[in-house]
């Protein structure tokens, strides 16, 4: 199903039929993000094709919010309506034996006919994970932005606690955007640092194209003193995207959790 029409995530739900939530992990590396593209592997286009495999019907899957190719995912949160009468915990079982190995359907359940995994979010939680140390062991490298310079991560502390509140984050939005409002709300912004892994998890009510990447590359270009305290502070006001730092790449972004 992989030549759906990119955007195709919303449609009139089966009458009379189970809405089912399915939260779903996986590794994006080999996937051009969560939406269905056309020529090219997605998530939503694989997971699409094996519930319509399971179900003999056509589904609409509808995702908590888009994916960059490459990022990663531990708890997207996804919902479809289906007839079919199969078990959660079965379809769970029926659909991993037909998804690749790097992703996973961790659980499913019958959710109220009234809920949807994008309209009802009412959060999520990122985290962008780097890593500092000279040489990056293999087995982090599909998830960890090698980053083997001096940083100062107390004045990268100092400057990420300002990202919380109700802020314009037009400066950290990627060029081009058509968004309504460049306004959010960031819960938690924080920064720890276990041996050389430094990661940043931030929460908030939205996020913007490329924003949580864009967060990070700027903090790091404080970091390692190529912008001010009081340049960093001002970027809010100044709402353009070439006075903040560069784009964080996409393989060191986890989308950990969505609340309802």
């Amino acid at each position: 199903m992989q030549n759906r029409k990119p955007g195709d995530q919303t449609g009139q739900p089966i009458v009379g039929g189970r809405n089912i939530r399915l939260t779903i992990a996986f590794d994006g590396t080999a996937y051009r993000g969560w939406q269905i593209q056309k020529d090219a592997p997605t998530i939503q286009g694989l997971v699409t094709a094996a519930l319509e495999r399971i179900t003999g019907a056509a589904v609409t899957l509808t995702g908590s919010g888009r994916t960059d190719a490459g990022t990663h995912a531990r708890g997207l949160v996804a919902h479809f309506h289906t007839l079919s009468s199969i078990p959660p915990s079965r379809l769970v079982r029926a659909v991993n034996c037909l998804l690749p190995r790097d992703i996973r359907v961790l659980r499913a359940r019958t959710a109220p006919p009234g809920f949807h995994a994008r309209h009802g979010a009412r959060g999520k939680v990122y985290r962008y994970q780097i890593y500092l140390g000279a040489i990056l062991a293999p087995h982090l490298l599909r998830e960890y932005f090698h980053y083997p310079y001096p940083v100062d991560v107390p004045r990268m502390r100092r400057a990420a606690a300002m990202f919380t509140g109700e802020h314009d984050f037009a400066s950290f939005a990627k060029t081009g955007s058509a968004v309504a409002s460049t306004v959010r709300t960031i819960r938690r912004c924080d920064l720890t640092l276990r041996g050389r892994r430094l990661h940043l998890t931030v929460e908030g009510n939205g996020f913007l194209h490329h924003m949580v990447r864009n967060m990070a590359g700027t903090l790091l270009e404080v970091g390692r003193g190529a912008m001010t305290m009081e340049d960093f502070a001002l970027l809010f006001k100044k709402r353009d995207r070439a006075s903040a730092g560069f784009t964080a790449p996409a393989h060191g972004l986890v989308l950990l959790k969505v609340r309802y």
